[in-house]
């Protein structure tokens, strides 16, 4: 089958000439194959690494899944069951589930708490401290708004208690090491891990596009060597592409399994849809970790047209994403070190993954005929 991304190359082409982006970094994995890798712009090779932000999540998601599986917790669990200094103001009954599924109650969505979290965020037990101080909006359960960092602060700790090893440790032989990422592929507080530090953060001169400080913020080695799982990982697009090809498997990786069948299942079904996320002011269907792609096209950074059950993470509203599209049999991973007003963002993202679907289409509809 020819596959031509002629189109997604003209598209990272335009990107970059534009100064929307600095660089790009594309991994395109159809049936199984990596059948596009390339990177543009700033120096990048396809051997580069990238700040995740977001996109750092379902990696974070999927390793207390396992625990779950394991039956060393339940998704029903109230985190205070294994971290009981976080059960008060108002959390006592917050489940593992509300925490996955951005129904926690306490959400670093405000200016003067997102500003307060990030300060502290280089530290990991300054952190969870301030997030167990943290009173809850909202009865956990009962409503919902995207937890940027507090929640995966929560989340990180209990797969560090739980697995019983460093949150990176854990993420390396329950997650890395099954999908075959070699050591230096990605990182989370362990840039020693790297060949080389990743792409310098920029940002735009443009309304509404971050300050020249947040950029400095995410190049600062000090950030690469915190534990932020909620936006700290480091890693190339072949990497989220196989992680996103694992779970189009069934959980199947390289070098065995991230997720039984019945547990991927479970993370990319629909648990939450039809009401209006605090933080996000639409409805965003979510999954555990994930959210799925195709219900929004107006918010989506995957295509206008991926197929029903496509699910992922993007990063930094939107700077980068990576993706499952079971209709296509497709896993995608564009990462970029541009920072941008979030429309115009969106829209790059969002035109990079229809390129992408319109090779693997064309290619498709020409076997078929």
């Amino acid at each position: 089958m020819q596959l031509d991304f002629a189109e997604l190359e003209r598209e990272m082409a335009r990107q970059i000439d534009s100064g929307l982006r600095p660089s790009l970094q594309i991994a395109v994995d159809f049936r199984g194959e990596l059948v596009f890798e390339r990177a543009r712009g700033d120096g990048a090779s396809v051997d580069s690494t990238y700040v995740l932000w977001s996109s750092t999540k379902p990696l974070v998601a999927v390793a207390l899944l396992q625990l779950v599986e394991e039956g060393r917790a339940a998704l029903d669990d109230r985190v205070a069951k294994h971290i009981p200094e976080f059960g008060k103001l108002g959390k006592e009954r917050c489940t593992l589930l509300h925490l996955l599924t951005h129904r926690g109650g306490f959400p670093d969505s405000s200016p003067a708490v997102r500003s307060a979290l990030f300060r502290l965020a280089r530290d990991w037990d300054a952190s969870l401290n301030f997030v167990c101080e943290m009173e809850a909006l909202w009865e956990p359960g009962t409503d919902r708004g995207y937890h940027p960092l507090s929640a995966w602060f929560v989340v990180g700790e209990l797969v560090r208690r739980l697995d019983g090893r460093p949150l990176a440790d854990a993420l390396n032989a329950r997650v890395l090491e099954p999908l075959g990422v070699p050591r230096d592929g990605f990182c989370l507080g362990r840039p020693q891990d790297l060949l080389a530090p990743p792409m310098t953060v920029r940002t735009r001169a443009a309304k509404g596009a971050p300050t020249e400080r947040e950029a400095e913020y995410w190049s600062d080695p000090l950030t690469h060597a915190a534990t932020i799982p909620g936006a700290g990982g480091i890693a190339r697009a072949r990497t989220l592409a196989a992680f996103y090809r694992a779970l189009l498997d069934g959980g199947k990786a390289k070098h065995g399994r991230i997720l039984s069948p019945e547990m991927v299942r479970t993370a990319t079904f629909p648990h939450v849809v039809g009401t209006r996320d605090r933080t996000m002011l639409r409805d965003m269907p979510w999954g555990l970790g994930m959210h799925l792609k195709h219900v929004l096209p107006s918010v989506d950074d995957c295509g206008r047209n991926a197929t029903p059950g496509t699910f992922g993470h993007a990063g930094h509203f939107i700077v980068n994403t990576g993706f499952g599209d079971p209709g296509r049999n497709v896993a995608a991973a564009i990462l970029s070190n541009g920072l941008s007003e979030p429309i115009a963002g969106m829209r790059g993202v969002c035109a990079l993954s229809d390129a992408i679907h319109s090779a693997i289409d064309r290619a498709t509809t020409g076997a078929r005929g």
